[in-house]
């Protein structure tokens, strides 16, 4: 049988190509080269040296006021709200600076057009009476539009009101976030490319926000629900928008453009979201850098308007370059080795395992299930004449992929499989193939790959991973064509193989089981810029997937000296339930004993210093969180309130209570945390020890869960009915207030929410479509001004 090994790529594709050649012997473990580090649109080289703006843009009309802070500046009409504060102004224009000069200076990211021609980027009031649009009562809703010949935020009453301290909404965080990604995709339009690759302009986007935080606040989790699409079928092609259509072909990645084949009604559930899913771009800034997504919006245009055809150009990567690109991306995905961010992929593969996709729009119309599958990442196998032939429903589409997983033979020091493109489709050319395991030592172990047909053959020079008592190793089958222009038939093809296993292996898994559970993530990954080290090689384990949080977000320390020495310790155990408004649970101390520790009675216990000791004995004793109190980090650190704080405290020494709450949407079910709150006053110190655990059980009450917690008594105001698979919620409202309607799992993840905008008082109704969702326990939970209601509901199917 031929082989085509990828090995070296020549010229300018990889660093490998430096005159360091090596040799693999049969069976050794592969070690993925370099890419080019040059891989950037460099903004200062391509744009020159960007100075902060100078000047407003005063060509939109019904503009009765404008602030500006370096970057940003905000315009208003006649009807702006009087809680759009002026200090709430100042609110908006901080974290628009904050965020977007920490994106220009730190990652290397250039401003928008606007700025770049020394015009204030610009954030809108929309429906306060300028030319940016909208009624007074067009109170919802926020997006990156077109103003006065420039691209700009609009955003209505209720994202800027976030902004506003005094807020009664405690989705803050989330509206703010969201503003800024509006803002993301004002800045990505200042970029000659990426236009035409509608799924980019979302994923490509969302990654950008997604890696600000993880690099500035050391965030690694919480990616977005629908990159699930991506990892649980990766079938699909990587540029992909509406993913696996029902008639078995794949969405263009323009969507309907380009004879892509999305109609808005032909799509599954999940699936059909693929377009929003960042797991690509999150590879490609994890293993390559930065700069190499940004590279993309520099040079995706004209003749190679997609991604890895631009990948594919001479200035890139190259044909071959960006053939072992996909490659590896396929490969690593297959093993969740995604440094950080594999955890995280694992969340989202347990979120939907074995769960079924379905034709949405069956369901909405029919209230039934069609053109079902049982979603997994692994292909299913079947034996015919000696060979193993894969489910033809789900084999590759273009730049998709199959993983199938494989039993080891007892004993077996090395496995050998022989792959082999089959039908019209395949060939020697465009279709790629390698083994690879977990091993437990959690090392990723890579065959060298082959080019069509041929053998591959992996020692086992580490232990694989087992399930079920049976060590696995998976052969992983990838078709590397990418060229979509003048190419778009390809969107409708599948790509047939068949294997035979050939030593080593006894037979294929199960597709119906989760294999990567049983993988250890961690190990000694190598950074950007380091040399890789072969998988093969004795590496001793790396720090945890999830890291520290950034040392730039610690609160200071003040220099009051806080002794220690025969301090009282008090321990204090919470269990908090999980809430998406930062409900707290008082944990109680005695005021008369703690004062009396002190030297001080109840009515002057408030002399004391409230401060927080941190795990490396550091004192902290200026608040970040309501005074006296304190956000904290995941590791216990005193931290600002932001994306990398998770819980906090807050003391009312009067009553005697510390208010423990949570960071929405950043905690899970079984989680624990443990921080060190105290108090001290000449010379005498008490400590509390508070030890949190994250739960989801229900209270007692009537519908009451976990996410209910903190709410003023029963729904008086709510009721919920279920009409062919809608979610009707009846709510009244006692005088004109806003409103916001949310709904949740059972377990408290959010689904969906709505930002109703300001109601008059009397009866409502509001719908939520749950035809396309299993069957289970969901929660609605109705906040208003005046009040905070919630119902659960239980759907059968």
């Amino acid at each position: 049988m031929q082989k085509s090994c990828l090995g070296l790529i020549p010229g300018a594709v990889l660093s490998a190509a430096l005159g360091v050649h090596t040799y693999a012997v049969s069976g050794d473990a592969y070690t993925w080269p370099g890419y080019r580090s040059d891989l950037d649109y460099d903004t200062k080289s391509n744009l020159g040296d960007i100075q902060p703006p100078t000047k407003f843009n005063n060509n939109c009309s019904g503009v009765t006021g404008k602030k500006a802070g370096k970057w940003w500046a905000f315009y208003w009409g006649k009807d702006r709200d009087s809680r759009i504060t002026d200090v709430t102004i100042d609110s908006i224009l901080k974290k628009y600076d904050t965020d977007f000069e920490y994106l220009y200076n730190e990652m290397g990211w250039a401003p928008d057009a606007q700025a770049q021609e020394g015009q204030y980027s610009a954030v809108y009031y929309y429906g306060s009476g300028t030319c940016a649009g909208g009624a007074k009562d067009d109170t919802t809703g926020g997006w990156q539009t077109w103003v006065a010949g420039y691209t700009a935020v609009a955003a209505s009453f209720y994202p800027l009101y976030s902004f506003n301290t005094s807020c009664p909404y405690r989705d803050r965080v989330a509206q703010m976030d969201a503003m800024i990604h509006e803002g993301i995709h004002s800045m990505t339009n200042g970029y000659p490319g990426a236009k035409d690759a509608h799924w980019f302009q979302e994923a490509g986007n969302t990654w950008i926000q997604q890696d600000m935080f993880s690099h500035r606040d050391g965030v690694y989790s919480g990616m977005g629900f629908l990159n699930a699409a991506t990892v649980i079928a990766p079938f699909m092609p990587i540029e992909c928008y509406s993913g696996w259509l029902i008639d078995g072909t794949f969405g263009g990645p323009g969507g309907g453009a380009d004879d892509g084949g999305v109609t808005g009604k032909n799509q599954r559930y999940l699936l059909g979201g693929s377009q929003y899913s960042n797991i690509f771009p999150t590879f490609i800034g994890t293993w390559i850098g930065t700069g190499a997504v940004r590279w993309i919006y520099g040079n995706a245009y004209g003749k190679t308007k997609y991604l890895l055809e631009t990948y594919g150009l001479e200035k890139g990567l190259g044909d071959a370059g960006v053939r072992r690109l996909i490659t590896e991306f396929r490969a690593r995905l297959a093993m969740l080795d995604m440094k950080k961010w594999s955890g995280e992929i694992k969340n989202l593969l347990n979120q939907h395992f074995g769960s079924d996709t379905y034709w949405e729009q069956d369901m909405w119309d029919n209230n039934r299930k069609s053109y079902t599958w049982t979603m997994t990442p692994y292909q299913t196998v079947t034996e015919s004449n000696g060979y193993l032939v894969p489910n033809q429903e789900t084999t590759p589409g273009w730049s998709g992929s199959n993983v199938v997983p494989l039993k080891v033979q007892n004993g077996a020091k090395e496995v050998t499989v022989s792959f082999y493109p089959n039908g019209a489709n395949s060939n020697n050319k465009n279709m790629n193939f390698l083994l690879c395991y977990r091993a437990t030592d959690g090392t990723p172990v890579y065959s060298e790959p082959i080019t069509g047909e041929g053998s591959a053959t992996l020692r086992l020079d580490k232990t694989p991973s087992s399930t079920n008592g049976a060590q696995m190793v998976f052969a992983v089958i990838v078709n590397t064509d990418y060229q979509y222009t003048g190419n778009t038939g390809i969107r409708k093809l599948h790509y047939d193989y068949k294997l035979k296993l050939e030593t080593g292996v006894s037979g294929a898994g199960a597709a119906n089981i989760k294999y990567y559970n049983d993988f250890k993530l961690d190990y000694k990954w190598p950074e950007i810029g380091e040399t890789p080290v072969a998988s093969s090689s004795s590496v001793a384990s790396s720090s945890s997937v999830a890291p520290a949080s950034s040392s730039s977000v610690v609160a200071s320390s003040s220099s009051e000296k806080i002794v220690l020495d025969g301090a009282t310790t008090y321990s204090i155990s919470v269990t908090l339930p999980i809430d998406d408004n930062y409900a707290t649970v008082a944990a109680k101390f005695d005021v008369n004993e703690i004062a009396q520790k002190l030297g001080l009675t109840a009515a002057t216990l408030s002399q004391a210093t409230f401060f927080a000791q941190e795990s490396d004995g550091n004192m902290v004793t200026n608040s970040t969180a309501t005074a006296p109190g304190h956000w904290f980090s995941k590791d216990g650190k005193v931290v600002e309130w932001g994306e990398s704080a998770y819980v906090f405290s807050e003391a009312d020494l009067s009553k005697g209570t510390l208010a423990v709450g949570h960071y929405p949407n950043s905690v899970k079910d079984g989680e624990k945390y443990s921080f060190t709150q105290g108090l001290s006053y000449n010379g005498k110190s008490v400590l509390f020890k508070v030890n949190v655990t994250i739960t989801n059980e229900k209270g007692s009450g009537d519908a009451t869960t976990a996410l209910m917690y903190g709410l003023e008594g029963l729904s008086n105001h709510v009721d919920l009915a279920l009409r062919r698979g809608q979610i009707e919620v009846r709510y009244t409202l006692p005088l004109r207030d806003n409103v916001k309607i949310s709904l949740f799992t059972g377990f408290g993840a959010l689904i969906a929410q709505e930002m109703v905008g300001v109601q008059n008082a009397g009866a409502h109704t509001h719908s939520f479509d749950l035809s396309q969702m299993p069957a289970g326990s969901y929660i609605v939970k109705v906040t208003t001004g005046s009040y905070r209601e919630a119902k659960s509901i239980n759907i059968f199917r």
